[in-house]
């Protein structure tokens, strides 16, 4: 009891602001994480991709100084075959570009750190190889040496660097394809938080409007019924009156208004009770609204005085026949079954659009007056079995 009394403390708009307040932050909780997250993964996965570019870029380069070694290795053999001076200078422009690449491939600070200790002895073997290759160029009556060559144990050398830098270019690619997958799991994760957290905001915003429309409807039918008789009451009379008078305005027709009085209403609460009082209002209307037509509306604008307004009406003669059928229908039988109902009488006033007035005020006022009227003279005449419905000025 005291949860609920204390949740009523907090207004409904209070509590939807709330609400939506805490969505809001929700959703900028989630972004950032995700947003941290995927940045740390783009910035490895942007790290890794440089790291391979840079690998894939140096093993190009390798190649490239391998190619030069071996067109360099080339000319020297051409031209100590040949003795020829083009030649000679084929094997100069080699080995000046075997140079140049070596040196580029050696100052390269990212490849230099990525090769492990290869890469120095075996540039000093190809230098050493191309100062062999250049002596043999320039002294071609130098005797042969037995040994082997300084450039048959590049080669080999150049293959494992190779191998060693694929594996590792592979390794980069499956943990780039990881990080690239882990990072579409996080987005699409996420992603689907996000919407539910934007669909459960969604769905208690709409179940919020629902129960506002509903409130909103309820409210407006209880603005415009009575509580007891389910009638409409003094507010929805005028509302519905002032619209069709402002449209009989433009198309001009006539219309009535009939007042009924409960005679005798007070002697019956204070004999009988209100509950009995209470019943006689609700049978009364009942039988009241069964006997207009459906374009008439019935009010009762409190206590026992109700309002019957009759729109159209084509002929204002066709009024006294209206009442006299309205109360042959109430006075049928009696309206309370306890001793005292069948001495209930009815007073009645009337008024007629536009002659006895063209506001709803105005009309209400003269069928009142009318009805208080009728009801002195019957006073003053004693007890009657039933009024003359017109038995008014």
């Amino acid at each position: 009891m005291t949860e609920h009394v204390d949740r009523d403390r907090w207004p409904r708009w209070l509590r939807t602001q709330a609400v939506l307040l805490l969505g809001i932050l929700s959703l900028v909780v989630l972004l950032l994480v995700f947003g941290t997250l995927s940045m740390r993964d783009g910035m490895k996965f942007y790290r890794e991709m440089q790291l391979q570019e840079e690998l894939m870029a140096f093993r190009h380069d390798l190649d490239t100084v391998y190619s030069d070694f071996l067109e360099a290795g080339g000319d020297d053999r051409t031209y100590l075959l040949t003795g020829h001076p083009a030649q000679k200078e084929a094997f100069d422009l080699s080995a000046r570009r075997l140079v140049r690449d070596l040196g580029h491939l050696l100052h390269d600070p990212e490849a230099g750190a990525s090769t492990g200790e290869d890469l120095p002895g075996l540039s000093r073997a190809i230098l050493h190889n191309l100062s062999r290759m250049e002596q043999e160029v320039s002294s071609p009556r130098l005797p042969k040496e037995k040994e082997a060559r300084p450039w048959k144990t590049i080669r080999p050398a150049i293959q494992a660097l190779n191998q060693s830098l694929a594996v590792k270019i592979s390794r980069i690619r499956v943990s780039r394809e990881r990080e690239q997958t882990r990072l579409v799991i996080l987005s699409l994760f996420f992603t689907s938080l996000i919407l539910g957290v934007l669909f459960m905001g969604y769905a208690y915003l709409y179940r919020h409007n629902q129960g506002m429309h509903l409130l909103q409807a309820e409210l407006s039918e209880l603005a415009s019924r009575d509580p007891l008789t389910g009638l409409s009451n003094r507010r929805h009379l005028l509302e519905v009156m002032e619209w069709a008078l402002a449209r009989m305005a433009r198309h001009p027709h006539a219309c009535a208004v009939l007042y009924l009085d409960l005679d005798g209403f007070k002697g019956i609460n204070d004999r009988l009770g209100h509950q009995a009082g209470d019943r006689l209002l609700v049978e009364f209307s009942l039988r009241l609204a069964a006997r207009v037509r459906k374009s008439d509306l019935v009010s009762r604008l409190g206590g026992d005085e109700f309002v019957v307004f009759c729109d159209p009406l084509q002929n204002p003669e066709e009024l006294p026949s209206l009442v006299q059928k309205i109360l042959d229908r109430i006075e049928e039988a009696p309206l309370l079954t306890e001793k005292g109902g069948e001495f209930i009488k009815i007073s009645s006033g009337w008024a007629i659009y536009p002659e006895d007035g063209k506001t709803a005020e105005d009309l209400l006022k003269v069928a009142d007056q009318r009805m208080y009227d009728a009801k002195s003279r019957d006073k003053k005449k004693g007890p009657s079995r039933r009024k003359d419905p017109l038995d008014s000025p």
